[in-house]
């Protein structure tokens, strides 16, 4: 694969195109990666009376609690003011949604206990903190799961 890069004025929007002779997998999880640079990487997070801007790489998932939204990061906790629908179209392609209530980060799960007769537990690297993942959506959970395990080991 050859790649290309073309510097022009300020005038021009930014473009990339891609050259291929079939759509492959590949393609498609590349251009997803370009597509994900413009949207938002930085959020507003909000604790007692204070506003955070954390990286969305710090974030474990997002949960539900009665009406609120809370962002985990290893050690805390903080609202967000987006609903989870309004969230899955803002984040990136890591964090998928693996139940009603909940977005996870799959770049922080560590393990994922199965059960065909109940939901799935999902526990996170480096904290004690975990979530139930329903069956509904375990199919694009383990699906992420493998995509980033061969991006990882490529």
């Amino acid at each position: 694969m050859h790649v290309r890069i073309e510097k022009i004025d300020d005038s021009q929007p930014e473009e990339v195109v891609v050259y291929c002779r079939s759509v492959r997998p590949e393609i498609e999880r590349l251009v997803q990666r370009i597509q994900q640079q413009d949207k938002a990487s930085v959020l507003s997070f909000f604790k007692d009376d204070e506003q955070y801007y954390l990286s969305l790489q710090e974030i474990l998932f997002f949960e539900t609690d009665g009406d609120r939204i809370y962002a985990h990061t290893t050690d805390d906790a903080y609202e967000v003011q987006y609903r989870l629908y309004q969230l899955e179209r803002l984040l990136p392609i890591s964090f998928v949604r693996v139940s009603r209530s909940c977005i996870v980060n799959t770049r922080h799960v560590f393990s994922i206990q199965k059960s065909l007769t109940r939901v799935n537990c999902i526990a996170f690297r480096h904290t004690y903190k975990e979530v139930y993942g329903s069956r509904q959506f375990s199919q694009q959970l383990f699906e992420k799961m493998n995509e980033r395990y061969r991006y990882e080991n490529e």
